[in-house]
């Protein structure tokens, strides 16, 4: 049986870090998986874990991502 794919799949890539803004100690992720989609993911505990998917510019969503989180580091290749 063979898979024939639409759009190839993409592996996320990590856009940006930071700790939940509500009480500076939850972890938060900015992930980009292509086509501008792009997910916050907070991790409250490490059984859990909750997220947004929505679509937008690179720009917007670490727009948004940075309203919501603090101390935001961006990785080296998202260096701009």
């Amino acid at each position: 049986m063979s898979i024939l794919w639409n759009t190839p799949p993409t592996f996320p890539s990590l856009c940006a870090t930071g700790k939940s803004s509500l009480d500076d100690v939850t972890p938060m992720y900015l992930w980009a998986y292509g086509n501008y989609k792009y997910e916050i993911e907070v991790k409250p505990n490490s059984y859990f874990s909750d997220s947004e998917v929505f679509e937008s510019s690179y720009e917007d969503a670490l727009s948004k991502f940075s309203d919501m989180a603090m101390n935001v580091e961006i990785p080296r290749p998202y260096h701009i």
